[in-house]
């Protein structure tokens, strides 16, 4: 089915608009604030073709289609990508829905929390503000979509926001996958748990020992004091992966045999520069865009070695310099604190590190 096709409910246009930013100069800190991590350090690293990252849509096919929305997440299985990234919040009336934030202003018609609203009645009519409107998908939708014979193998990156209680959250995702038949083998194995926060670590592995845990953050220090022993892997802002401390955080991941993820890579030189890190996974708005660059990297391995671009391009964007991306990890961190509690008084028990097979938890 092409997301093209899709119905698209009728609409209102709404009265809310997010103001514009306020404008900034960027007033370039002294070479030393822009850590870059050097690219390989001799051609014979390119005359064989590396291990090729799978891309995972952002929010869907976001650059294409509302975020978040069944025509982005169509868009995005038909552009060929791995798997699918997205968000999910549970409703007043306890129904799973795919949404990145708390409130819905930012990109639909409706107004106020999502957790402080009922499925039945209201949110089943909110629409997307960016055309082709498009409603609120639940996560059964989500799932149906997996499910398609064509899709099956798309995986499925659940990010699980820290507004969510724990318990909650993950015991309705665990009700949700185990109503599909044969989700054992068809649909537990392609599933991943996203977490921010330490306090969902526990609660994961509790009633979701089925599916691997991987920790989403900006911040490599709190990645590796609160959560390195307890994921099965790491979902990372680039630019952090691309500074050194990300180059030494990237061999200790590959020593540990740890996964690694990065986001949000839409830039050409970026999806290559994760091709040449040997990661696991792009999450891309673009997966479309990766389909042909991983087109040309199978036809010829040389693709990646640097050119120009690779090392001057950072230098032209503010938001590889240290100050930018460290300031962007301290943000999220206060706000996770505030919304869910300080890290450091989180007390996760040992958990058990195997992933569970989905008959075991029956």
């Amino acid at each position: 089915m092409s997301a093209s096709n899709l119905h698209t409910p009728a609409l209102s246009a709404s009265n809310t608009a997010d103001p514009s930013p306020e404008s900034f100069t960027v007033v370039s800190p002294a070479a030393s604030e822009l850590e870059l991590e050097p690219t390989f350090p001799n051609d014979a690293q390119f005359k064989v073709i590396p291990r090729i990252p799978e891309c995972w849509g952002h929010r869907g096919a976001s650059a294409s289609y509302p975020e978040n929305t069944r025509a982005s997440f169509i868009e995005a299985c038909n552009a060929g990508a791995d798997g699918i990234e997205t968000d999910i919040h549970i409703t007043s009336d306890n129904v799973l829905v795919m949404f990145h934030d708390p409130n819905l202003e930012r990109t639909t018609n409706g107004k106020g929390k999502i957790d402080h609203q009922p499925w039945n009645g209201v949110l089943e009519h909110v629409r997307t503000l960016e055309e082709p409107h498009q409603p609120i998908p639940r996560f059964t939708e989500v799932l149906d979509i997996l499910m398609m014979p064509e899709n099956k193998n798309v995986k499925l990156n659940l990010d699980c926001k820290v507004e969510n209680p724990p318990a909650k959250l993950f015991t309705l995702v665990k009700r949700a996958i185990e109503t599909y038949p044969g989700w054992q083998s068809r649909l537990a194995p392609r599933i991943i748990l996203g977490i921010w926060h330490p306090k969902f670590l526990a609660p994961a592995q509790e009633i979701l020992p089925y599916l691997p845990r991987f920790a989403i953050s900006m911040s490599l220090e709190e990645t590796r004091k609160y959560f390195w022993k307890h994921v099965h892997g790491f979902s990372i802002l680039f630019q952090a992966l691309a500074s050194p401390e990300g180059a030494r955080f990237r061999d200790e991941c590959r020593a540990a045999h740890k996964d690694l993820c990065s986001w949000t890579v839409n830039g050409r030189e970026e999806m290559l520069d994760c091709v040449r890190w040997g990661i696991r996974c792009i999450i891309s708005d673009k997966p479309e865009q990766w389909r042909e660059i991983r087109r040309q990297i199978l036809k010829d391995p040389e693709v990646l070695k640097p050119s120009i671009a690779t090392h001057v391009l950072p230098w032209l964007s503010k938001k590889y310099y240290r100050f930018d991306y460290e300031r962007l990890a301290s943000e999220e961190t206060e706000y996770l604190e505030r919304e869910g509690g300080r890290f450091a008084d989180v007390v996760v028990p040992e958990i058990e590190m195997r992933i569970a097979k989905p008959g075991d938890a029956l």
